[in-house]
């Protein structure tokens, strides 16, 4: 699985590897994705990437065996899409501080 968001800085997509490449900062803009813990912010967007990795050949495997259940995908991703919308909220309360900033 790949990860890609969107610098709140430049507006300039990302994908994981370039926040490693770049030590968790924008490969475009140069400015960290997190001021404070940018080596933090970049190994756990590196583990969101492996454990969703993980997840999608684990199901794929399941699927294979042709089981004879079916998994309730609401409990399945309402975790995942409650942590996607609370990064979703505070990128764009970023995005609006840096608006508002004077120049």
């Amino acid at each position: 699985m790949k990860i890609r968001g969107t610098c709140q800085n430049c507006g300039r997509d990302f994908l994981t590897q370039q926040v490693l490449a770049n030590g968790g900062h924008c490969w475009n803009c140069g400015k960290p994705y997190q001021p404070h813990y940018t080596a933090v912010f970049a190994e756990a967007i590196e583990q969101a990437e492996l454990a969703g990795t993980s997840l999608e050949a684990a199901l794929e495997r399941l699927a294979g065996m042709e089981p004879a259940m079916v998994l309730d995908e609401d409990i399945v991703l309402a975790g995942l899409k409650a942590h996607l919308a609370a990064i979703r909220t505070a990128g764009e309360a970023y995005a609006k501080a840096l608006e508002a900033a004077p120049s």
